[in-house]
């Protein structure tokens, strides 16, 4: 790890906030070289999540999927990310950060290539699931890749915004590069850019990356084993539980045993003298607000994605090219505030800066409420503004937070609980807010169609062709085709907007106890020195 030297009295007080090059060689220090190729496996991880929705409706299509089904083509790569980055995270501080994160980019690699070729729902889902596997370890190591490496606070600060940017980029360009994609080939192609990156990150991290481990850390076998398990059963329930229903008896047992799981994890951690998480850290009413900002952030910034893409798809009937274009407002919007977040973290404090980052993001879900059946893109762009100024406030600073509120010894594990923290809001932005969408347009739709006159009976024919995304009109009169042409896109908008609503207010209650809780407010950057950074 590249040593920092420190300033003597008569040196200047200003320091490097971005990668100069070395003033003897001219060249660009390698580890902002091996921030590069770090974020280019953290991109590879988020691209994944929207190229894959933005080619959903294609899927489905050509492999004629049942709902059951559809909901695990991205659940799959979200259970095995939030399952495992826990115990990825403990793998990272034992056999080494670097060969962690080089393991699951070719692993991540592997999986695109697998989904690349498959040819049946099975074999895609099976091909999300050991993309998820990758990811998994790429992100918490990635992370502590970084934090370990940039000892200065400043470039610090510098290189985590980097870092959680990349998020939002590979977010960004999902929906673009699947659109051009999807407008030429087919959508096994949307898979190919994961396989280049993959296979990039993981050929230059060797020589690009430094390597960093725990000196003194045991593996804890029980508390891997019960942790993988609780998240596991917690994660499936939320995500099938959305599709067949929770009262469902899979459902129940599935939270028995993250019950049963989650309660011996917790026993067995606090007796371990080197635990997989020292849930003492939890003892800092900041430290799990951070978790729970880290959370709140990803539920609402995703969910609001989702939403955005399912109204522009369904509702306007853009292409898939144009809705990743006309998202650019939101993503481009998080990308450069992101950019800007440290600054306003080292002025204002975390406190304010996570506080009006969940506001932000909240008023613009419910800022998407303007947004019409008939409306143009101008009743929506403001709303994609403001949530993504919000997410930018929140994403890199809730990582830094999280990371530079814990001993040096204790990165790794910090950076795999925000991550966790982090993912679980990945799966609950979209499984809960999808939920409500999904389960709401149904009914929405058959009570407007009954009051528009069309008969009770040909009404279910229409909802059941409707909520397969299908036409729902042909077989009707033209007048009656007429109606249901405007009474479709009304009922599924007001179902984003039950599900938008219910975004929207969450985040906004999220503000209250992380103002109330999150008291860390920096003195050297965005993430400084640990050892003089502490919360609560």
């Amino acid at each position: 790890m590249t040593q920092q030297s420190q300033p003597s009295a008569a040196s200047p007080t200003v320091r490097p906030t971005g990668p100069a090059p070395n003033p003897e060689t001219g060249k660009v220090p390698r580890r902002w070289l091996g921030l590069m190729v770090v974020c280019l496996g953290v991109m590879m991880a988020f691209f994944n999540v929207t190229g894959t929705i933005s080619a959903l409706g294609r899927i489905q299509g050509d492999l004629h999927l049942s709902p059951a089904t559809f909901v695990w083509l991205t659940s799959a790569y979200s259970l095995a990310v939030v399952s495992l980055v826990m115990s990825a995270g403990t793998l990272g501080d034992l056999i080494g950060r670097r060969r962690t994160f080089i393991a699951g980019a070719a692993v991540f690699t592997v999986g695109s290539l697998l989904a690349f070729v498959s040819d049946t729902s099975t074999a895609l889902i099976a091909a999300q699931a050991v993309m998820g596997v990758g990811g998994a370890a790429v992100l918490p190591s990635s992370l502590t890749i970084v934090s370990t490496t940039f000892t200065d606070p400043h470039e610090r600060t510098t290189a985590i915004s980097a870092w959680a940017a990349c998020s939002g980029l590979g977010l960004a360009v999902g929906p673009l590069i699947a659109g051009v994609l999807l407008e030429h080939f087919s959508w096994h192609s949307v898979y190919l850019p994961n396989l280049l990156v993959g296979a990039l990150a993981a050929s230059l991290a060797p020589v690009l990356v430094h390597e960093s481990r725990h000196p003194s850390r045991r593996l804890d076998p029980a508390g891997v084993l019960l942790g993988t398990l609780a998240l596991a059963s917690a994660t499936y329930a939320i995500i099938q539980g959305g599709a067949s229903g929770y009262a469902e008896a899979p459902i129940v047992a599935a939270y028995v045993v993250f019950v049963l799981s989650a309660g011996l994890f917790v026993r067995v951690e606090l007796r371990h003298d080197d635990p997989m998480l020292d849930l003492r850290l939890f003892r800092s009413a900041s430290f799990s607000a951070v978790m729970g900002v880290a959370a709140a952030a990803m539920f609402g910034f995703v969910g609001v994605a989702l939403l955005s893409v399912l109204y522009m798809q369904r509702v306007r009937q853009d292409s898939t090219l144009e809705v990743g274009v006309r998202l650019l407002v939101l993503f481009v919007t998080f990308i450069a505030v992101s950019a800007v977040a440290p600054r306003l973290v080292r002025r204002l404090g975390f406190t304010m800066v996570l506080t009006a980052g969940l506001l932000a993001l909240g008023a613009g879900a419910l800022a998407l409420l303007a947004a019409g059946p008939f409306d143009g893109y101008g009743a929506m762009w403001p709303g994609l503004l403001v949530a993504g100024a919000g997410g930018g406030l929140l994403i890199a600073p809730s990582s830094a937070a999280a990371v530079g509120s814990v001993p040096a010894l204790q990165a790794g594990m910090a950076a795999s609980a925000i991550n966790m923290a982090r993912q679980l809001g990945n799966v609950l932005g979209p499984s809960v807010l999808g939920t409500i969408v999904t389960t709401r347009f149904p009914g929405e739709l058959h009570d407007r169609l009954v009051a528009s006159g069309v008969p009770a009976s040909g009404a279910d024919g229409i909802v059941a062709g409707a909520s397969q995304g299908g036409g729902s009109a042909a077989h009707l009169p033209d007048s009656l085709a007429r109606t249901v042409a405007h009474v479709v896109p009304q009922a599924f908008t007001d179902a984003v907007h039950q599900g938008l609503l219910v975004g929207g207010v969450v985040l906004l209650i999220a503000a209250l106890p992380c103002a109330l809780f999150v008291r860390h407010r920096p003195t050297a950057g965005l993430a400084g020195s640990p050892s003089d950074q502490r919360m609560g």
